[in-house]
């Protein structure tokens, strides 16, 4: 009797293995196709999302790699002032202009390292001595980024030593794109322009099969003044054109300045004014106005680094006037495109416009059917909004690579911009110029008028 409980026992004790096995398989088997399941609805809601996000920035990019390298000032030098001023003579036409030095330096500078041969001699003769700066982006107030966008169809052909130089050197986003459109690079370009600047590359760039990398250089900068102009002290007043026609021009006003962020030189031959804008993280920015007694367009021709160095060694501080400055200045806005292409060729950046001639093999590995990479264009845009708040400015330059006085002490100095004239934005401690141009016509007070009724 003892002998059949036992068995009993055992047996009892199997069948409830057995059930609790049993029970355990089939919570296993339910959850495999839980997951499964739920697989498959996140990917079915994923591929819906991507469909109505196929504008957005991020549409397909399947790599998009942000650098968090510390960028680093570099001391400019008249090497990098003249190259600054090259643009200026080149395209100077007595039109308002602005362009960005620093971005166009920086774009050549990241083409150059995927350079060979002559091709990179031709880049280095233009760049040479010339230092290239990077700066930390503040959020609304400053941007300075880089990238470089492949065809997703090319990737095997970039060279990745290429672009990881890139994101390790110049701290540029790596991004691999359909290129179906120009969409993302100009979202990109948006954001890292501060809004400014929209739509700037085409379409027809992008979807062009021989388009196979685009390089980008965006700044910008959305500073106010140290010192405030008044609304109250703006009105038309004359602005004397260089034809010798008056224009009546809305013109801001301080009086009797004796502020230390304000500077001023004034002697026979030419008026500066300098005026400095917020200091942010240590980025010391100024604006200079250089208006000489001279037809401006014949004084920029004669413009070098050492007129520049001169002009900024002169400079000397509003309140060391006995009775202070009287400023005068125009407000202005517009934007301008360079005529990038042919500025560089004009220079002697020849070969990278070759298809037979350019050498980035550093860029590319070439294949029997990939062809040789060459540059297909190059462009830059940029604006300014000149006003009393402060200085809105922003740039972009992208590259496209296919294949195949006496002083009256008893008086305030006069210290009045009314005829065209030429103007840097500069950061202080590194001198390096983000921003340069001429103003031959500024805003019109007849259009202004209402706004300070």
């Amino acid at each position: 009797m003892k002998k059949d409980s036992q068995i009993n026992l055992k047996l009892t004790t199997v069948i409830n293995i057995v059930l609790v096995l049993i029970i355990i398989i089939i919570c296993v088997v339910s959850a495999i196709i839980y997951i499964n399941s739920n697989k498959e609805e996140v990917a079915e809601v994923n591929e819906v999302q991507n469909k109505n996000e196929e504008n957005e920035v991020t549409e397909n990019i399947i790599e998009d790699i942000k650098p968090q390298i510390k960028r680093e000032k570099v001391q400019m030098n008249d090497e990098d002032t003249n190259f600054a001023l090259e643009f200026l003579k080149m395209e100077l036409n007595n039109d308002n202009m602005v362009y960005s030095p620093l971005s166009i330096k920086t774009a050549l500078n990241m083409l150059k390292e995927g350079a060979n041969g002559n091709t990179k001699a031709q880049l280095d003769k233009v760049l040479e001595n010339t230092n290239a700066s990077s700066y930390n982006s503040i959020e609304d107030i400053m941007s300075f980024a880089n990238s470089l966008f492949i065809r997703d169809t090319y990737a095997q052909n970039a060279k990745k030593e290429y672009s990881d130089l890139l994101f390790n050197k110049y701290n540029a986003e790596v991004k691999y794109d359909p290129f179906k459109s120009a969409n993302n690079a100009n979202k990109w370009i948006e954001k890292k322009t501060l809004g400014q600047i929209k739509d700037v590359l085409s379409d027809d760039t992008f979807s062009n099969e021989n388009t196979k990398m685009v390089l980008i250089n965006a700044l910008a900068i959305d500073m106010e003044w140290k010192f405030n102009f008044g609304l109250d002290d703006t009105y038309g007043e004359n602005f004397y054109l260089e034809n010798g026609n008056n224009y009546l021009a809305t013109m801001m006003h301080h009086k009797k300045c004796m502020n230390k962020d304000v500077s001023y030189f004034k002697d026979d031959s030419v008026t500066a004014l300098a005026m400095d804008l917020e200091e942010y993280e240590n980025n010391k920015m100024q604006f200079i106005a250089v208006m000489p007694d001279e037809n401006l367009s014949e004084y920029v021709k004669k413009f070098d680094a050492s007129t520049y160095n001169g002009i900024i060694s002169k400079l000397q501080p509003a309140s060391s006037a006995d009775n202070g400055v009287n400023i005068t200045i125009p407000k202005f806005s517009f934007d301008y495109r360079l005529k990038l292409k042919r500025d560089m060729q004009e220079m002697g950046i020849t070969d990278a416009f070759n298809d037979n001639k350019a050498d980035f093999t550093n860029m590319f590995i070439q294949t029997s059917s990939s062809g040789n990479l060459f540059v297909g264009d190059a462009v830059h845009m940029a604006n300014i909004d000149f006003s009393e708040k402060g200085v809105k400015a922003a740039a972009v330059t992208a590259i496209m690579m296919e294949a195949n006085a006496m002083i009256d002490e008893k008086q305030p100095l006069e210290i009045k911009i009314d005829k065209p004239f030429m103007y840097f934005i500069r950061e202080k401690e590194t001198n390096d110029i983000w921003f340069l141009g001429t103003v031959f016509e500024p805003n019109s007070w007849e259009d202004d008028k209402d706004e300070y009724r």
